[in-house]
């Protein structure tokens, strides 16, 4: 996986000011801190650079790009994937609201009588269609992300394919498929939070 230029300039700051925290390193690039979190997992992911909790980042001297890459390089879409949460195209907006407060997620994937990925809607588009008086009753197809405009990935794609989607389309998560003789079946999803505790785990050895 390439580095950015960011990617450098995040290196150098971690090597010139090590411990440092995220928020200091927004605070000497004059960006968020939230605009930096994908950037500082990719490099923790690629153990570039080590992060101590209630410490902040370091730079690991003993980073080997080759090895590390084909670490990063053996994992996919499958092998850390999470459960994907689902909701028939024919619900109403209510009956969706109350999936996305059960699972505690933020996202729902819409699927059509077939089970095949028809879109996706998120608490934002749920907010977006509450604000109409007749939202509760409302077909949740009103509110989605439809089936062609969908960005997803299949399971034998490497994880950081998964990544670099996910950054490109500014999105929390994607759904995992497969491919039927009619359209995509869901297998599972992979989410930020999937690759923010992948990268923990590598952290931790």
């Amino acid at each position: 996986m390439k580095l950015t230029e960011r990617h450098k300039a995040i290196i150098e700051i971690v090597k010139n000011f090590e411990p440092i925290t995220s928020d200091e390193i927004a605070e000497k690039l004059s960006l968020g801190k939230s605009t930096l979190r994908n950037d500082l997992a990719v490099l923790g992911m690629l153990e570039i650079l080590e992060a101590k909790p209630n410490v902040g980042y370091y730079y690991n001297y003993n980073f080997s790009p080759g090895e590390q890459r084909e670490e990063i390089k053996s994992k996919l879409v499958k092998d850390v994937m999470g459960i994907a949460i689902t909701a028939k195209s024919t619900a109403n907006y209510s009956e969706v609201l109350s999936k996305l407060f059960i699972y505690d997620v933020g996202t729902i994937f819409i699927v059509d009588e077939n089970n095949h990925l028809a879109g996706v809607t998120s608490r934002k588009d749920m907010l977006k269609l509450s604000r109409n008086a007749d939202g509760q009753n409302l077909p949740i197809v009103l509110a989605m992300t439809r089936v062609p405009n969908v960005i997803y990935i299949y399971e034998d794609e490497l994880v950081t394919d998964a990544l670099r989607k996910l950054i490109l389309h500014e999105i929390d998560c994607l759904p995992v498929v497969r491919d039927e003789k009619d359209g995509k079946v869901i297998v599972g999803k992979i989410s930020k939070t999937t690759l923010i505790k992948l990268l923990l785990e590598m952290l931790e050895g």
